[in-house]
């Protein structure tokens, strides 16, 4: 500054200096007025150029040797210096102010570049501590970045990362399926999240949870993709780890509680052996004795009686035997049924007239119904007599005088549907899924005190399983229980239709006699 001062004096001290032509020293004047506008400001401009016009004011007085062409040239001069001052003094502080205000604005800029690098690094070591790996993409899938985590998964440097698609990263199965949801993800603009089995540099498989969402500028509109990957493979470990032990605990109480119904049931059964094998002995010793007293002479009666406790015990040893042979076979598979065609309408009434006369006695009644006269299906007929007398002879056990058993069969079409309804004691809502179990039994506090080994249902179930078909139960307990069958309208190649219009009176009566021996000896 000091040597632009020094400059502006001396330039002034040229219009001292007679003898430097008057062009030079105006073409000097307009000259440093032309500097001290545009180099300081308009006003120092103004001050040069009225302290030129008194230079020359104060010329004029000292040299006696000016024309009129001379002050002419000097009041021209002064106006040009004027309007210059003017011109470039305005322009020279528009561009100063816009020279000002370009340097505030990048000063601005710098600082707002500054601040956003920091938080660029602030952000990026906050990701970097993050021990979920991050990923960032572009609107064309290509990686932009990634922290610390995501980079060390994969074996690679964020540098080495950026630019690629996932087709560089991942294998193809696994680079497709992550290319398809990013096109979903940029269609829906929404949210994503989805499980995947990812290999980690180190050959690991990973179970891994991807989360997904579109990340935007100021203006709200989506510029990427960033995605944040949550490793569950110890979490889902743990959980199959809690299974296995959950399964295993539940097997061990299942053995446990099928431990003890096998106690149960052996414990049944030895009374179930017991019970008849002590009557026929006791029925023996009588008659031992009686014959040694000769009192069947005297009382032939007795003689019989006792025959018929033997026959009615030694049959209930029969079913007994009988049930745990078949439940044996059914278990090891090697259970089989003879498939007829027979007329089912007619199989079921008649086993269920031939206990109508028993049924009776005991002061119930009992009704037959059905929406078909005949109906054609493929069945083991003497498994259907003994799926139908087991139920009716539950039925029986738990109803009580005065009260009511109805069978009814109905024809569905694709099926047929038989239906065994009592209004006895009724079975509890906790064990109606139960009773068709082996070894089951019902609780005593809510039925009637009957003899039964407990598997008599299970074996109802398997042969109608056997049949292709299913059973279930409706109860109430104090109202009764309905027994349901559904059995397959399906019939096989003979030569001739099977009848079973009425049954043998010896096999019937056996056979009644053989399923209903627990009741006879309930009753006796």
């Amino acid at each position: 500054m000091k040597k632009f001062y020094m400059f502006y004096i001396l330039v002034l001290s040229i219009y001292l200096i007679p003898t430097v032509h008057e062009f030079y020293k105006e073409l000097t004047g307009l000259f440093l007025i032309m500097l001290c506008s545009v180099k300081i400001s308009k006003k120092c401009g103004l001050y040069t150029a009225l302290l030129i016009i008194i230079f020359k004011v104060y010329s004029f007085f000292i040299n006696s040797d000016y024309d009129i062409h001379t002050v002419m040239g000097c009041i021209i001069s002064s106006l040009l210096g004027f309007l210059l001052v003017f011109y470039l003094g305005t322009s020279a502080d528009k561009l100063k102010n816009k020279n000002n205000e370009l340097h505030k604005e990048i000063r601005r800029r710098i600082n707002i570049e500054k601040e956003l690098n920091d938080k660029i690094s602030l952000l990026q070591g906050l990701m970097d501590t993050i021990p979920n790996p991050i990923c960032f993409k572009d609107l064309n899938c290509n990686y932009i970045g990634c922290n610390y985590a995501f980079a060390q998964n994969y074996g690679m440097t964020e540098n080495d990362l950026i630019g690629k698609g996932v087709y560089e990263i991942f294998d193809a199965e696994q680079a497709e399926m992550h290319d398809k949801k990013d096109k979903e993800l940029l269609k829906n603009k929404g949210k994503q999240a989805y499980e995947i089995v990812s290999k980690y540099a180190d050959g690991s498989l990973r179970n891994i949870i991807l989360n997904k969402t579109l990340f935007k500028n100021q203006y709200g509109k989506p510029v990427g993709v960033v995605g944040v990957l949550t490793d569950i493979t110890d979490q889902k470990e743990r959980e199959k780890l809690k299974k296995n032990i959950e399964e295993e605990q539940r097997i061990i109480e299942e053995m446990l509680r099928y431990d003890r119904i096998k106690t149960e049931f052996f414990s049944n059964i030895s009374h179930e052996l017991r019970t008849p094998i002590n009557v026929i002995l006791g029925a023996v010793q009588l008659m031992e004795k009686y014959n040694q007293d000769n009192k069947y002479n005297l009382n032939p009666s007795k003689i019989i009686m006792n025959v018929d406790r033997i026959k009615l015990n030694s049959l209930r040893l029969l079913r007994l035997v009988n049930n745990l042979i078949d439940i044996t076979e059914i278990d090891s598979n090697s259970f089989k049924i003879d498939l007829k065609n027979w007329d089912i309408v007619n199989l079921v009434e008649n086993i269920t007239l031939s206990v109508s006369e028993y049924v009776n006695d005991k002061g119930i009644k009992l009704e037959f119904d059905t929406n078909v006269e005949e109906k054609i299906l493929a069945c083991d007929a003497d498994n259907i007599e003994r799926i139908m007398l087991n139920l009716l002879s539950n039925a029986i056990k738990y109803t009580k005088k005065d009260g009511s058993i109805y069978v009814n069969l109905y024809d569905k079409g694709s099926y047929v549907c038989i239906k065994v309804k009592d209004t006895g004691v009724g079975i509890p809502e906790g064990k109606q899924n139960e009773i068709f179990q082996k070894f089951c039994k019902i609780n005593p506090i809510f039925t009637r005190p009957h003899e039964g080994s407990g598997i008599g249902l299970s074996i109802v179930k398997s042969l109608v399983k056997l049949h292709g078909g299913k059973i279930n139960v409706e109860s109430q307990v104090g109202v009764g229980s309905t027994f349901t069958i559904y059995l397959p309208s399906r019939t096989i190649k003979e030569d001739k239709l099977n009848r079973r219009e009425v049954l043998e009176k010896q096999s019937k009566i056996e056979k009644i006699q053989l399923e209903f021996s627990d009741i006879y000896y309930a009753s006796a």
